[in-house]
């Protein structure tokens, strides 16, 4: 029974951080409320604070859960030896941007809404982000043509998610492996 409740418990929180991220990459941290997210998903605003006590609580979710996204990435582009790395990291981005894509903009949209302010969860946002970027860089560095890697890294994470708001926007018209062929093309010799 406790362990029914327990999974139960944990279904829920992963629907409120879903419903988070989805409005929060549509409407911004502070423009989406904790009733809005209730409303999303069908539940009272008193069950979603009986989860998370405050919407600062869910964001340090959100940004944990969007993390793991970015680990994926990271694992993807240490696998040593590795070649094609750009364009395998692009594939994943057009499989996460099909299952979830205001996941793929998420973290994009709260690094914008908090830049240059004095919040301390833009920290952990840049910390999120290099996840990815300092594995990314280590793999540029083998590359001929790539004078700065972490600057590199850091370009394409930008174009990538860039790609994504572009997806959204469009609503798939191109599609968003059409978008992610462009930023392939891009990269070629010239």
């Amino acid at each position: 029974m406790i362990r029914r409740r327990e999974e139960k418990a944990r279904d829920t929180r992963n629907k409120i951080r879903v419903a988070a991220t989805r409005l929060f990459a549509r409407n911004g941290f502070h423009r989406t409320s904790m009733a809005d997210i209730a409303s999303a998903i069908g539940m009272t605003q008193g069950a979603v604070f009986h989860h998370y006590p405050t919407k600062d609580v869910l964001l340090r979710a959100v940004i944990e859960r969007l993390s793991h996204g970015l680990e994926a990435y990271r694992d993807c582009v240490e696998v040593p030896g590795s070649s094609r790395v750009v364009g395998r990291v692009l594939e994943m981005m057009v499989e996460h941007f099909r299952r979830e894509p205001e996941a793929t903009i998420c973290l994009a949209v709260l690094a914008t809404e908090f830049a240059g302010s004095d919040e301390p969860i833009l920290a952990e946002i840049v910390r999120v982000y290099d996840t990815f970027i300092d594995g990314f860089a280590v793999a540029l560095a083998g590359h001929p043509k790539v004078r700065n890697p972490r600057a590199a890294a850091i370009a394409f994470v930008g174009a990538v998610q860039g790609g994504a708001i572009q997806g959204l926007l469009r609503a798939g018209d191109p599609p968003i492996e059409a978008l992610a062929d462009g930023c392939l093309d891009l990269l070629l010799e010239w």
